[in-house]
């Protein structure tokens, strides 16, 4: 609230219990939230925005009370005010119908000329909100119920589903804690609404203590006042108290712990029963500053957040059968119940009168977000580390909604230590966890993907040189990863700069149209990391290129028929996808990637020749699926997880640990044996577990076949080293 609110109160000054306890008790209760309270002795309707009706016994003893009584409806219906009624020691029912010694003391002046415009405008009071006092509520839980539903007539747009669903849940938390110093933290993301949640805390639980101090945005208030000048003004003559006082203390946006440290050490030994609360978007932050507990500020449910939204676009509540249903959709489901989004959004959109309007000014606020919430998420952003920046803008641009283990290998190939960076982005508020996934509200990513995004010149005079949809990564001067729309590329564009963007390494390029996945690079930058290229249009990579740094290679349903020619430094390579490319005819080159954890075939149908693996020590998983019609004889290490349903492979023996002397003896035996496997009718077997292959239905090959076979795997293995050596059969097509 920019100024302070004022509302009139009207009552009979005759009811003493109304003039000594219950307006005081009432004042202090409007008063904590910002809202003074001006007794109807005053004329100053004017200043007034609301009203509050207090109705007991005696209230009709007196024409005068009846005329504040119409002309109160008056301004309610000409003036659009505001209007709540309290009954206190009478019902609400006796004073509509006039009933009990309330319409007794009406009836004394039922000969007057205004009797039936009194009788109406009481019957009238039934459209007022109000509130009834009853036997089991104190005075004091009583007024502060009506002055947080007058808090939330008055302003609408403010903590709605604060007072109905989050504070009674952090009382509870703190009822629960001994009666000690208590101490609560709230996190959450940015605009989330802590700091609603702590002043309507404040608000509700200040009338208890002796001294309060309610410091908003406390970081920077912090950093321009200083200690001993904050403590002078909140707590000047807090030492010098014989007692000491029972102290509540609500410190708003926390960045460094040592400064709430210093500032609570400052208040000397509190008493017990003081309450410190703590807000910070870092729950690391609230770990170090000792709170007993913490609480997560979650955000609005639907309800609440069509509430919010609809007061902010509409100014009134509107049902949602009301709204239209795909863009408030939308709306809700990139605010994701921040109130912050939701509000700014709906007052955005407020000034736009037609539907196409709202939604093409919704599609440029998804891109462009509002002054306020780039302003709120770029505080959190700039607070992290170089390597916290690095992940946060790769998540946002590339890794949203995958797997955390990928993600986390990801950015350990692309420089990154996502061990420690993912784990304080959480803490942050600024990622989360679902799932084992890692998700980032849109409000978040809208504003991370704005600071990310290269930047484009003012003015463009060739708009073919224009690349849109380049992204970088912050922290660096050059950019460090693309993602790329090839389809809209103009078909005489040459890509020749993005050869020359030297610390590039992350390339991702895609065609959103695959009827334009013709246009591709000539050359490559040697620096990658990571390169994906999902239908890759050229039968092989460009010669020239240096894979001498890459890690991952994935090109799926790509038409390479072979990588390229020769032999290139592939030390880096641990992981290569390019599964679906039917066209693939080799991939000996792979047999100089020594690294190799995952290779991934499924699918290459065409695929002639698979390289010699037995050196790769690494690997761990083997694609083989679909169709593929390797011809040479392959050896694999023992630990290598296979997948071959509906290859070729027909048959496959274990690998098998050999000494010198036992060689030739375990050949022959192995021949005998499937030799007799043969004789009595059986196939061969087949005892890896880890190897599966449903599709092994077939009848065993010739006694000629597989005694050249035989032969074949015995000349074999005199060549080998005595290690661990796998057979496959393979069916010659």
């Amino acid at each position: 609230m920019a100024a302070r609110t004022t509302v009139r109160i009207i009552f009979d000054i005759s009811e003493e219990t109304l003039q000594c306890c219950f307006i005081p008790y009432l004042s202090d209760a409007f008063g904590r939230k910002g809202i003074s309270l001006l007794a109807d002795i005053h004329d100053e309707v004017n200043e007034c925005i609301a009203f509050v009706l207090i109705f007991s016994e005696k209230y009709v003893s007196s024409k005068e009370y009846f005329d504040k009584v119409l002309k109160t409806i008056h301004q309610r219906h000409d003036k659009d005010h505001l209007v709540t009624a309290i009954f206190y020691g009478v019902s609400r029912s006796n004073v509509q119908e006039l009933k009990g010694n309330f319409g007794k003391a009406f009836f004394e002046h039922r000969t007057s000329d205004q009797a039936s415009q009194w009788r109406n405008a009481l019957a009238h009071i039934a459209s007022f909100p109000g509130h009834e006092a009853s036997n089991n509520q104190s005075d004091c839980d009583f007024v502060e119920k009506i002055s947080r539903d007058v808090y939330e007539m008055i302003f609408p747009k403010e903590r709605i589903g604060v007072y109905s669903r989050m504070l009674p849940a952090i009382v509870n938390v703190l009822c629960k804690q001994q009666w000690r110093v208590r101490s609560i933290g709230l996190w959450g993301m940015p605009g989330i609404g802590k700091t609603t949640l702590a002043e309507a805390l404040f608000d509700q639980m200040s009338g208890d203590y002796e001294a309060t101090c309610l410091l908003q945005n406390f970081h920077e208030t912090f950093q321009k006042k200083g200690l001993h000048r904050l403590l002078q003004e909140h707590f000047e003559n807090l030492s010098n108290q014989k007692v000491q006082p029972r102290v509540l203390v609500v410190l708003d946006d926390v960045r460094n712990h040592l400064d709430a440290e210093s500032f609570l050490s400052g208040l000397g030994s509190l008493s017990h029963g003081s309450l410190i609360i703590v807000t910070s978007r870092d729950e690391q932050v609230l770990s170090q500053c000792g709170v007993n507990q913490t609480y997560k500020v979650e955000g609005l449910n639907k309800r609440e957040a069509l509430q919010l939204f609809s007061w902010c676009a509409f100014e009134r509540d509107v049902t949602e059968n009301n709204l239209h249903r795909e863009l408030s959709s939308k709306v809700f489901a990139y605010a994701n119940g921040n109130p912050l989004s939701l509000r700014l959004y709906g007052e955005e959109m407020s000034s736009q009168e037609g539907l196409n309007q709202k939604e093409s000014l919704f599609l440029r606020l998804e891109q462009d977000p509002p002054h306020q919430i780039m302003e709120v998420v770029k505080s959190s952003y700039y607070a992290l580390s170089d390597n916290e920046k690095n992940i946060l803008v790769y998540i946002a641009l590339f890794f949203i909604g995958e797997d955390l283990e990928r993600v986390s290998e990801r950015l350990h190939d692309l420089g990154c230590f996502p061990e420690i960076g993912i784990c304080r982005l959480v803490e942050n508020s600024l990622l989360t966890i679902s799932e084992n996934r890692v998700e980032m509200h849109s409000m978040i990513q809208a504003v991370v993907c704005n600071i990310g995004r290269y930047p484009q010149p003012e003015t463009d005079e060739d708009p073919k040189t224009s690349f849109k949809s380049f992204k970088r990564v912050l922290g660096t001067k050059d950019i460090e990863a693309i993602s790329l729309d090839a389809s809209d590329l103009d078909s005489h564009l040459k890509l020749s700069s993005i050869v020359s963007m030297y610390n590039l390494r992350f390339l991702k390029i895609y065609y959103s149209n695959l009827e334009n996945r013709h246009k591709a690079l000539k050359s490559l930058p040697s620096r990658l990391r990571i390169l994906q290229w999902e239908h890759y249009p050229l039968q092989s990579l460009p010669q020239d290129f240096d894979p001498s740094n890459l890690v991952e290679l994935s090109m799926p349903y790509s038409q390479l028929q072979r990588l390229w020619g020769g032999t290139k430094n592939l030390k880096m390579l641990k992981r290569i996808n390019l599964s679906h490319s039917q066209n693939l005819l080799e991939v000996e080159e792979l047999s100089e990637a020594r690294n190799l954890e995952q290779i991934n075939l499924c699918g290459c149908k065409n695929l002639q020749n698979f390289p010699a693996i037995h050196h790769m020590q690494k690997l761990q998983f083997v694609d083989l699926s679909g169709g593929t019609r390797i011809k040479n004889i392959l050896q694999f290490p023992s630990n290598v997880e296979l997948k071959f349903h509906g290859s070729s492979i027909k048959t496959i023996l274990p690998p098998v640990t050999f000494d010198n002397k036992s060689l030739h003896e375990h050949l022959e035996d192995q021949l005998k044996s499937h030799f007799s496997d043969y004789i009595k009718g059986r196939s061969f077997p087949i005892s890896q577990k880890r190897i599966t292959n449903p599709d092994m239905g077939e009848s065993p090959p010739t006694f000629k076949n597989m005694m050249c076979q035989k032969a074949i795997e015995m000349s074999r293995s005199l060549q080998l080293t005595f290690t661990n050596l796998g057979i496959w059969f393979v069916q010659d097509p």
